[in-house]
């Protein structure tokens, strides 16, 4: 069994080339894993030569809140900008205001609507970290069958886009899909971004199987994935949690702050 993850995070940075006054700015409420996330990526961005501002916002209204995101956007000492995801539904539409020029998570529907076009456009940082990592390890997604579980708008469903680009051919689950164990065990690929501590487990994989963690779940004050630990004996290959995609989708977000900062030299 193959554990997947730092190789490819030194192979990302490797191509980051010059960083000098790259800036992202994080905006978000106080909440336990978005502090967690924001917190990586100011380590991270330190850690490479980069500024990143993590702006936490206490009581406002949904419309102050916007104004904050258009306000940071305008800003010309910032590449990029990245909203809290989920947001309170109240507060969901912010991600209209963020300049696609600098929506280095792909929010914005504009930016989303570049990816279902298959357009020239930024990706979402998780999904386009599970694709990094395959790339790094030459798994090619041509004709292979993948099964994603969990269709959320933040990493199941564009993940699914950009494997079909890849020419895979995708099945997406989800709380109503039947036999799910079955349906996992059809994978060349399989992809879990549910945030069910344990889900997947032996009777879900082969000896065959790549896994793919996404998942990020809290149990007992400890950090833990979709993946349950047995199933590491048995596969081809999987990502832990932590210490998989984790880190992958920290630095495959600076590389898209990287590429904003470039194209609006």
């Amino acid at each position: 069994m193959l554990l997947l993850g730092k190789p490819c995070v030194d192979s990302i940075v490797e191509n980051y080339g010059d960083v000098s006054g790259v800036k992202l700015c994080t905006i978000g409420f106080d909440n336990d894993q978005w502090n967690q996330y924001t917190g990586s990526l100011v380590r991270n961005a330190q850690k490479y030569g980069m500024q990143c501002e993590n702006i936490v916002v206490g009581d406002c209204t949904p419309e102050e809140f916007c104004q904050i995101v258009k306000d940071v956007c305008a800003r010309k000492d910032v590449n990029g900008v990245m909203v809290q995801q989920p947001l309170p539904r109240e507060y969901a539409h912010a991600v209209e205001f963020i300049d696609v020029n600098k929506d280095v998570d792909c929010l914005n529907p504009l930016s989303v609507a570049k990816l279902y076009l298959g357009k020239d456009g930024f990706r979402p940082a998780t999904p386009l970290a599970v694709i990094n990592l395959l790339d790094f390890y030459k798994i090619d997604l041509w004709g292979k069958n993948v099964v994603i579980v969990g269709r959320g708008n933040a990493v199941g469903k564009p993940l699914a886009l950009m494997c079909l680009q890849r020419n895979a051919t995708v099945t997406v689950c989800h709380t109503k899909t039947q036999n799910l164990a079955n349906v996992c065990k059809q994978a060349d690929i399989l992809i879990t971004a549910c945030g069910v501590p344990g889900l997947i487990t032996t009777n879900h994989v082969t000896e065959n199987s790549i896994v793919i963690d996404v998942g990020l779940s809290f149990v007992d004050g400890k950090t833990c994935g979709d993946v349950s630990a047995d199933v590491y004996d048995v596969c081809q290959a999987v990502t832990p949690v932590p210490r998989g995609i984790g880190p992958v989708t920290c630095v495959t977000l600076l590389q898209n702050l990287i590429k904003a900062h470039n194209n609006n030299k």
